[in-house]
């Protein structure tokens, strides 16, 4: 094997890894501001499905492309779904502090539903907006659809993103290192294997739109 070939295998890796690490840096100092998490979770997803695909050529290129292309779009999902939770939390717990009755339990299990939804929904949109172009209704379509007509997929997806951080919090003692992990990897490593899952899903759509028209599709993934 030629070490000095780009094509080998070695290398593809080497590629895979600096792309991954890249894109977690910046993702990391663009959600700084808190309300930018939206658009830089968007980005980051751009980057991963491009290293996926391949043709990631320059990351930081790539990622503030996409920050900036999807910039507004992200940003308004993003606080949405802040209002949400926050309006979930606040009626799970003023519920919770009921006399038991039939119809507050029946309140109570649907909040939990729509927190639920709106998890999946969490999974999905970035990717979706990094994959598709389209209004904002159509990207919360598309992310239940897909959500839910792969939905082993989502439950693997949901384990990935979801299982390391609830094991960050679970043990403060080693907090420091998993910080210094998520900050120099976790982030991009997590991104890059929802993207091997979201590919599959999203490939036979994104063919459809480049043959039908390279306008139904951003700067393709």
């Amino acid at each position: 094997m030629n070490l000095m070939n780009e094509d080998n295998v070695v290398s593809i890796w080497l590629n895979t890894i600096g792309d991954i690490v890249i894109a977690n840096l910046l993702f990391a100092v663009c959600c700084l501001p808190i309300v930018t998490i939206g658009p830089a979770l968007c980005a980051l997803h751009h980057c991963m499905l491009r290293t996926v695909k391949g043709n990631n050529n320059g990351t930081v290129k790539t990622f503030f492309r996409a920050l900036r292309e999807n910039f507004f779009q992200s940003l308004l999902i993003w606080l949405g779904i802040l209002a949400v939770i926050a309006i979930l939390l606040v009626n799970i717990r003023f519920l919770r502090q009921m006399p038991e009755t039939m119809f507050r339990t029946v309140l109570l299990y649907l909040s939990y539903a729509l927190g639920v939804l709106t998890a999946i929904v969490f999974l999905y949109i970035f990717a979706v907006i990094a994959a598709f172009a389209g209004p904002i209704k159509h990207h919360f379509k598309n992310s239940i659809l897909f959500a839910f007509m792969h939905f082993p997929s989502t439950m693997l997806i949901a384990l990935v993103s979801l299982l390391p951080m609830y094991m960050t919090y679970q043990d403060l003692e080693l907090f420091p290192m998993y910080a210094f992990c998520w900050a120099s990897f976790g982030f991009g490593l997590t991104a890059y294997i929802d993207a091997l899952m979201f590919y599959r899903m999203f490939r036979p759509y994104l063919e459809k739109a480049n043959g039908e028209s390279s306008q139904e599709q951003k700067s393709p993934v």
